[in-house]
């Protein structure tokens, strides 16, 4: 399989950082395309975005157009967005 890369830009700077680790250009690819892959992997194996599925939602439908009947509700107009001191929770 081969692969071109057309990006005049890109490939320079392949070319520089092979140059300035004394490795080739290959080698550059290979080693960047493992780290790519490392970081697409949470903990578990699962892959970056499928772990992140969902982990906003809030079971409402309208949210977005609630948005600002929401947040009046839920900021506090001088503290802003904040979880109270144990204090204030409990005397409130």
């Amino acid at each position: 399989m081969g692969i071109q890369v057309v990006n005049e830009k890109l490939v320079h700077r392949i070319e520089e950082v092979a140059r300035q680790v004394r490795r080739t250009p290959e080698q550059v690819i290979t080693e960047a395309m493992r780290v790519y892959e490392e970081q697409l992997q949470a903990d578990d194996g699962t892959p970056f975005w499928s772990a992140i599925i969902g982990l906003g939602a809030s079971g409402e439908a309208d949210v977005a157009a609630r948005d600002e009947e929401i947040l009046l509700a839920e900021v506090d107009p001088i503290r802003g967005w904040s979880v109270p001191h144990d204090e204030e929770r409990h005397s409130g």
